[in-house]
């Protein structure tokens, strides 16, 4: 393909594939006077005029306009770990945006476990830059962002787990995949995952020991609780028990002295009854009457109740005089037997 020697803005675009229009008072740049930008499959390059955002480069030959045109550098600073586990600082100089995944094995974290282990994690992390526009302009130092914020992850979720879920299933410490890329995903990267390759332990002898000691003690609280537990409850019931066996007892005592009460006014009834039948008999063959015995006796017995009230006193008068002792307390004018009223 031939190109032409000359290139007005309007073929220019046309050519390269510009989306952007440009001023038209211009009317042709020699391709002479143009810088060539070459961009490589599965790149992109982001090119800013007089400091501000004008297109993005496709993979193939590109031309931007010089002094005018210039290419978005980035710098990138972080550490990484090497074959012998050692921390390596890497810097990273470029215009060129790798829509690649990329993976940085970043040095190993301190974390502390939820029963107080010290452990260091090495954990592996692959992410994608699928915004190059976004990434650019909404990160600075990215390797060094994801390094912060996996570290701060790894803290969280480890802390929320015991020493031996974190040797024995590293695989809990997967959702730290999910975790970051919802953060990532609004700088335009996205995670792709987050592997863990080793877990440390200092003075795992120790922790181990440790945890034992800590869950025989929790045993022994536990099993001391139940038998507390069990202890209370047999008092419980024992008083229970008592009070159940007392509250019977009672129950019982005051109906069998109910019944004896019953009883013996029963037996009362039927001794008088019967000795009332004996004085009729004997009354009725002396020819007087039973009834006027049983009045007095009756009386009698009002008499007596009378007699013990407090503050009473009691005067047996002959009939006159309490017939008399009546008429005066009613207000009437008594006079001697034989004398007339006046």
């Amino acid at each position: 393909m031939h190109l032409p020697r000359c290139l007005s803005l309007a073929s220019h675009e046309s050519y390269v594939g510009f989306t952007r229009a440009y001023a038209s008072d211009v009317a042709c740049i020699p391709l002479a006077t143009l810088d060539r930008a070459q961009v490589k499959e599965r790149e992109a390059v982001i090119v800013e005029r007089l400091g501000r955002f004008l297109r993005m480069l496709q993979p193939g030959i590109n031309f931007i306009i010089p002094f005018i045109d210039r290419p978005k550098r980035y710098s990138w600073r972080y550490y990484v770990t090497d074959n012998l586990g050692n921390p390596n600082l890497v810097e990273r100089k470029s215009y060129r945006i790798s829509n690649q995944n990329e993976v940085i094995d970043f040095p190993k974290q301190m974390v502390i476990s939820r029963d107080n282990a010290q452990l260091q994690l090495d954990a592996v992390l692959s992410w994608k830059i699928v915004n190059q526009r976004q990434m650019i302009y909404s990160t600075v130092n990215l390797p060094q962002m994801l390094s912060k914020m996996l570290q701060a992850q790894l803290r969280n979720v480890a802390g929320s787990l015991d020493v031996d879920q974190i040797i024995e299933e590293a695989s809990t410490l997967n959702v730290l995949t999910s975790m970051l890329d919802n953060e990532t995903m609004r700088w335009g990267v996205k995670v792709l995952f987050v592997k863990v390759q080793r877990v440390d332990a200092l003075s795992l002898s120790s922790v181990l020991a440790q945890k034992k000691n800590a869950d025989l003690k929790n045993k022994e609280i536990v099993i001391q609780a139940r038998a507390t537990k069990q202890t209370l409850v047999i008092e419980s019931e024992g008083k229970r028990d008592a009070m159940t066996k007392e509250a019977e007892g009672a129950a019982q005592e005051m109906i069998s002295r109910a019944q004896g009460q019953a009883t013996a006014i029963l037996n009362a009834a039927n001794a008088e009854a019967r000795s009332i039948k004996e004085v009729a008999r004997a009354l009725a063959a002396d020819g007087e009457n039973p009834s006027h015995y049983l009045v007095a006796i009756r009386y009698l017995d009002v008499l007596k109740q009378i007699m013990a009230l407090p503050n009473t006193t009691l005067e047996l008068l002959p009939p006159a005089v309490a017939q008399l002792k009546a008429a005066q307390l009613l207000g009437l004018n008594t006079a001697a037997v034989g004398q007339p009223v006046k």
